[in-house]
């Protein structure tokens, strides 16, 4: 499947350059780090291709880290080819932008948890999983609720001593550290707050943007319940770092899919980083039900969904 999904995304890519009637739809986020280039050049054909070759780069990410890591019940190809099919949608229609930048650090940030849950004697991987979260709320402040789920999943993940708790806020420290400097270099240093704030703020409810996705949105919700079932249903014969590794894509999804109902929004660019639990979520049960009728069924719809979200 890793061979093939280049192919996949290039005939999505096509079809929707082709078919697509997206003409005028912008995805804009100042985030505290920002590139106006990108808010104002979406429209550009070669960004909205390097889009799509970067959204393949973070599927195969996605691939790796549970390949390396092994927190689902078997090695599968599955995680990224449901992570491109959530997103290629947003990709091609956005092109890059602060959220695919912020997709990356989140996906870094993964795989340095997994690590730290894996590398118990080493702080190291605490400390990167620190700076990339707090990289991916600079980047699109809407993911605020991010630094929290960081410092709760924390003790969860078997790092709960003082010098672990440190190496994560020396983590976040040492972003804004940067950022605030780069700030103060440029005599903006004042303005931090209130871009931040801004950034936060502006927009319209989640749910009111591009109604005629719900229907896929919907689908995406029942395969969530039917899949923390299926999660919940084996969590106790699981091994101590698939229980671990998997409660913190759990935890990932509760904190950052609760900013869906009380933050404004300008698009659904956040969908880049809640597909990244949701195709751990989903490759898990279905590699659990892939000779079920029902495994079947979901599977295709789950497809139909997608490509309701790309079209």
């Amino acid at each position: 499947m890793l061979y093939l999904l280049p192919f996949i995304l290039a005939a999505i890519a096509f079809l929707h350059f082709s078919f697509g009637m997206d003409e005028g739809i912008v995805c804009r986020e100042d985030g505290i780090i920002s590139f106006p280039f990108l808010n104002e050049n979406q429209h550009l054909l070669w960004l909205r291709g390097m889009g799509m070759f970067g959204l393949l780069c973070l599927a195969f990410l996605i691939f790796f880290i549970a390949d390396r890591y092994k927190f689902l019940s078997r090695i599968t190809a599955l995680p990224a080819l449901i992570y491109a099919l959530l997103t290629a949608g947003l990709v091609c229609r956005y092109g890059v932008n602060n959220y695919l930048l912020a997709a990356f650090c989140s996906v870094l940030a993964v795989s340095r948890l997994q690590s730290a849950i894996v590398h118990t004697k080493s702080n190291a991987p605490v400390f990167g999983f620190g700076l990339f979260t707090c990289l991916a709320v600079l980047l699109c402040p809407k993911l605020v609720m991010l630094l929290l789920w960081a410092i709760v999943v924390l003790p969860f993940s078997g790092r709960a001593n003082i010098k672990d708790l440190s190496a994560l806020l020396i983590g976040f420290l040492t972003a804004l550290l940067f950022t605030a400097a780069y700030y103060f270099w440029t005599d903006q240093l004042s303005e931090a707050p209130d871009i931040f704030m801004k950034a936060l703020q502006t927009g319209e409810g989640f749910w009111k943007l591009m109604p005629d996705k719900l229907a896929a949105y919907v689908v995406f919700g029942i395969l969530i319940v039917i899949s923390l079932h299926n999660v919940i249903v084996n969590y106790p014969t699981a091994i101590v770092s698939q229980r671990r590794g998997m409660f913190a894509m759990l935890s990932m999804l509760l904190f950052a899919g609760s900013t869906l109902f009380f933050v404004p929004f300008n698009c659904h660019g956040i969908m880049l980083i809640l597909a990244i639990p949701l195709s751990y979520l989903f490759s898990q049960y279905f590699i659990s039900h892939r000779t079920r009728w029902l495994g079947n069924v979901l599977f295709v719809l789950l497809l139909v969904a997608c490509v309701v979200t790309i079209l």
